[in-house]
């Protein structure tokens, strides 16, 4: 099995060091990342300026690792078209630092990076763990990594024919405190006041994105109520963003104006 492995959190991330490392054991895994984080840049491509590659030493885990100074999409979308000497396998994103649970895919470079391996015809896995806290975050990343490993074996079993991607997230408590494994739908998940108007030491206004998240619409059943509630969750995603019940819907009604008027 060959595997390739990116990430928005950078190449340096403990959690891609420890997906890594897991993976190791049963694939053989090329690693392409962010030379620095890129959390939050969605599936942008890098089209204005070259894309420069960087051989980072991993040489404990593999020989084939590279630090590109681009987007988590462009670390994927080069390490198939030009790095690797073969198409991967599979295709891993993570582990994320935190959640990406919900609505939020819609903004994570770590679903992004996967979604751009789906996209190109592989199966892929987008992998974040919720609620690393200080001197508690491994268990919940290894955890993470060694569900990886099962799903890819699942995978595989399947002989890579079916093209699926699954967003997988693990929750905040430990290991042992994990309820279970469930597959669930994309939730919805918000944020209020999302940025904090600041003024710098030169009386100028700026502002900081953040915000405090708004799960209480969150949708019963979806991955992010699974999540608060301590499961492990998988939620398969797909590339079609078509509404269809909207789409019959207007199929049904005749235009409001007449197309021959242009």
């Amino acid at each position: 099995m060959k595997v390739l492995i990116s990430n928005d959190d950078g190449i340096r991330a403990t959690g891609l060091r420890i997906l890594a490392q897991e993976m190791s054991k049963v694939a053989d895994i090329y690693i392409a990342a962010p030379l620095n984080e890129k959390s939050g840049t969605s599936h942008g491509l890098t089209t204005t300026t070259p894309l420069r590659v960087y051989d980072h030493q991993m040489d404990d885990l593999t020989e084939h690792a590279w630090a590109v100074d681009g987007t988590p999409a462009d670390c994927v979308k080069l390490a198939v078209d030009a790095l690797m000497p073969s198409p991967p396998d599979i295709v891993l994103s993570g582990i994320n630092h935190g959640p990406n649970l919900g609505t939020d895919i819609i903004y994570s470079g770590t679903v992004a990076a996967a979604m751009e391996g789906y996209l190109n015809g592989f199966p892929a896995l987008a992998l974040s763990a919720a609620g690393i806290r200080r001197g508690k975050g491994k268990g919940n990343y290894l955890y993470t990594a060694k569900l990886a490993v099962k799903l890819c074996q699942q995978i595989a079993r399947d002989d890579f024919q079916t093209r699926v991607f699954f967003n997988v997230n693990v929750p905040g408590c430990q290991p042992e405190d994990v309820q279970g494994i469930v597959y669930t739908y994309m939730g919805w998940r918000w944020y209020n006041e999302p940025f904090s108007k600041r003024t710098d030491p030169r009386g100028r206004d700026y502002y900081w994105l953040q915000g405090q998240i708004d799960d209480s619409k969150c949708g019963q059943g979806s991955d992010v109520e699974a999540c608060n509630k301590g499961f492990a969750t998988i939620t398969p995603i797909h590339a079609d963003f078509t509404d269809y019940a909207l789409l019959n819907q207007l199929r049904e009604q005749p235009f409001i104006f007449d197309p021959g008027e242009f």
